[in-house]
């Protein structure tokens, strides 16, 4: 898992999630795709949400790199919005670049 803050303070767990893993609520389903990455609010209560904190966003990772054909790499200055009726669940373009790096580097290395 990575840790990335955005440009108000809000600090996100990023994981990925492969074929075979667990993901979902209580990890309740079995990956079987592309890999995808999700990003967890870690300022949010674990004894509430767990160790990653409040499941925010789930995106595969073709998608934020623009590998998929229908995505566009996000890395460019662009601002990633995970909800968008959460202001502060979103990454500056600063931080979705490292995001999508770190993920990157995890699943095309």
């Amino acid at each position: 898992m990575f840790t990335i803050q955005n440009d108000q303070g809000r600090m996100f767990n990023v994981r990925i999630v492969r074929e075979g893993d667990r993901y979902g609520l209580h990890d309740c389903l079995t990956h079987n795709g592309a890999p995808m990455v999700e990003f967890y609010d870690a300022s949010q209560d674990p004894a509430k949400f767990g160790e990653r904190g409040q499941f925010v966003s789930r995106y595969y990772v073709d998608t934020l790199t623009g590998r998929d054909g229908f995505g566009r790499d996000i890395r460019n200055g662009h601002a990633l919005a995970l909800d968008g009726g959460v202001e502060a669940w979103t990454l500056d373009p600063w931080a979705a670049a490292q995001a999508v790096d770190w993920a990157a580097s995890q699943v095309y290395a």
